[in-house]
């Protein structure tokens, strides 16, 4: 299965930046800029309706959201480590 066209508003990729950034905030990790972020949300909504084709994008953009609102999300090694250097300096 090739790559899906995803259209949707910038206000629903403001609502789910504004859910990574406070996050990040709770996990003391650094913010990623809005455009870094772009990519992140376009690679979740696509990979959830690759995974689920059927689901209207409406239900997608809501569970991606859930994902990221989920405390137990990973992030990436770099971002972890970068968390732990920060910490054994304090």
């Amino acid at each position: 299965m090739g790559d899906i066209l995803i259209m949707y508003l910038e206000d629903d990729l403001d609502r789910a930046y504004r859910i990574d950034c406070k996050l990040r905030s709770k996990t003391d990790l650094a913010w990623i800029k809005r455009e870094e972020f772009r990519k992140v949300y376009e690679e979740l909504l696509n990979a959830h309706l690759k995974g689920v084709p059927e689901m209207p994008l409406e239900l997608a953009m809501q569970s991606v959201e859930e994902i990221l609102g989920n405390e137990s999300i990973r992030f990436n090694n770099e971002e972890l480590k970068e968390k732990a250097n920060e910490t054994k300096l304090t």
